[in-house]
């Protein structure tokens, strides 16, 4: 049932978007501070734990399908005035992203990646 869902809201997230709530400043860091956020991918989903302290950490086999070189990493992250950043140790050659996140549901958030790539989460 997951799934249909997250695949319904990926077909209607460009219609979604305009009426979804951006999530920015404390919201935004209240939304995955001590939680852990569950990445959709076409292979299943990515499971990141946003430590409430600025500490990443995620574990998955699919990071080995992606061209990263270990199925474990940790790093920190933060919140700027808009966008929620994250940097890795290893995994995204251990450079800083940062994204902006829309709420669709009260579980699910599309976030976009600054350099335009996007998809949807679920927040757990």
């Amino acid at each position: 049932m997951k799934r249909k869902l997250i695949a319904f809201l990926l077909a209607v997230a460009p219609f979604t978007l305009a009426h979804a709530e951006e999530l920015t400043g404390d919201n935004l860091q209240k939304a995955v501070a001590g939680k852990t956020v569950y990445i959709y991918t076409p292979l299943g989903e990515v499971p990141i734990r946003y430590a409430k302290n600025g500490h990443l950490s995620g574990r998955t086999e699919l990071a080995l399908l992606d061209g990263e070189s270990t199925t474990a990493d940790h790093g920190r992250w933060w919140v700027t005035e808009k966008k929620l950043c994250i940097q890795w140790q290893s995994w995204m050659e251990g450079r800083a992203h940062c994204f902006t996140m829309h709420r669709l549901s009260p579980t699910v958030v599309h976030w976009r990646r600054d350099d335009g790539k996007s998809g949807t989460a679920r927040l757990g």
